[in-house]
């Protein structure tokens, strides 16, 4: 295949996004959404100008990495959204939306598609584990850009972007444990705690902090000591990301996991005064890395092993996508109710879409256990996600500011 094709097309597609930005986000079209739409339209079921297996690299092979890629980098923007002294105050937050609503959505999720498919237990929590995790490449139009910062409160907004980078490199350990049950139940368990565990989760978070303060350190230096011409983030976090995503994966740790904590120890680090170059560089990484991996999906959907499936697969997969999060975060409503407020609370537990991470995810767990319909439902899934919280992104922003405007009212009065 000519390579010229689906260069200029992909290029072409983020450059026409990045012209109408603006207007397609207010018009609650954000990027991700256009860009799936695109890729089905150009691909075998449309259009037909650009088949993915006509890329020479195997289909699974190619999403899964660049997934991966797209991850590296996505999550370095996230961890750099968050502001100097986050972390530490907003313990409370991290510990009962990881520690206690993760399993929870863990829990959702499998019932739902158990139940509602059919599918075996383990199959079922497989699944389960990969629709878990907040996806933090969709996540990124709710959070950020001139509707999100004009509209969501700011706690709101850098409590998702932490919760969505945080659960993306925990999702592994969700994943991991079915995919070794399946695969080697005799000894599951044991290579789950020694070498899921301890080796590439907690070997993750030491590799992620000591990389991320080095950096840090080194950007503070060479700033103050004049090597630097300008106060360049984009010439540091980039390479940041995809130095951490290649040697954590050549250590043999969750490198997904080791690039969110590296960048988010470099962002603490680094000078608060320059944050607005932070949100310039943001948006620069994700018109231009991260939308074309939504093309890459839309032509990858196998729409004709959805049709085979019939009318109750989306159903089910609709009903574990959004209940998995309403569930878990209303019923966390009293451990969080100090923390946010009942509108903040109904927006947060509608917003945990999925994506990128997903099909990492899926397209891993396929490879290593064989099941086509780990990749089918999870496909499924993202599309369903992709498109119903992209197109409510601007609808629920402008409720969560009403809900802020009747609130300082009510207050007022």
């Amino acid at each position: 295949m000519d390579l010229n094709l689906p260069l200029a097309l992909f290029a072409g597609v983020v450059l026409m996004l990045s012209v109408f930005s603006s207007v397609l986000q207010r018009a609650s079209l954000p990027g991700p959404v256009i860009a799936l739409g695109l890729g089905v339209l150009l691909g075998p079921f449309a259009l037909d100008l650009v088949r993915i297996e006509e890329f020479g690299i195997p289909t699974g092979t190619l999403l899964e990495e660049a997934a991966r890629l797209t991850l590296g980098i996505g999550l370095a923007g996230v961890a750099l959204r968050l502001p100097h002294g986050y972390w530490r105050a907003n313990r409370r937050w991290l510990i009962v939306i990881l520690g206690v609503g993760m399993p929870l959505m863990l829990a959702v999720a499998t019932g739902v598609l158990w139940a509602g498919l059919g599918l075996p237990i383990l199959v079922a929590l497989l699944l389960g584990a990969i629709l878990t995790p907040t996806d933090p490449v969709v996540t990124t139009p709710v959070v950020t850009g001139s509707l999100a910062t004009e509209r969501v409160p700011d706690r709101v907004r850098f409590n998702l972007s932490s919760e969505s980078g945080i659960n993306d490199g925990l999702g592994y350990l969700f994943v991991m444990l079915p995919v070794l049950l399946l695969t080697t139940p005799g000894r599951a368990w044991q290579d789950f705690v020694l070498t899921v565990l301890v080796r590439e989760v907690i070997g993750a978070a030491v590799f992620g902090l000591v990389v991320g303060y080095a950096a840090g350190k080194l950007f503070v230096a060479a700033r103050s000591r004049g090597l630097m011409e300008e106060s360049s983030y984009l010439g540091f976090i980039v390479p940041l990301g995809l130095v951490v995503l290649g040697a954590g994966k050549l250590l043999g740790t969750d490198a997904i996991l080791a690039v969110f904590i590296a960048a988010a120890v470099f962002g603490q680090i680094i000078p608060q005064s320059d944050e607005k170059q932070e949100d310039t560089i943001d948006d620069v990484v994700n018109r231009f890395f991260l939308l074309p991996i939504f093309l890459l999906i839309g032509l990858a959907l196998p729409i004709g092993e959805w049709a085979e499936r019939g009318w109750i697969a989306p159903v089910v997969v609709i009903a574990a996508v959004l209940l998995r999060r309403f569930v878990a975060v209303w019923a966390l409503r009293p451990l969080l109710r100090r923390l946010h407020s009942r509108g903040e609370t109904m927006f947060l537990s509608w917003f945990g879409p999925i994506g990128v991470s997903a099909l990492f995810y899926a397209t891993l767990a396929e490879r290593q256990t064989g099941l086509r319909d780990v990749f089918v439902y999870t496909t499924l899934a993202i599309t369903v996600s992709v498109v119903v919280h992209g197109v409510s992104t601007a609808p629920a922003s402008a409720l969560i500011a009403r809900h802020r405007a009747d609130h300082r009212d009510g207050t007022a009065a």
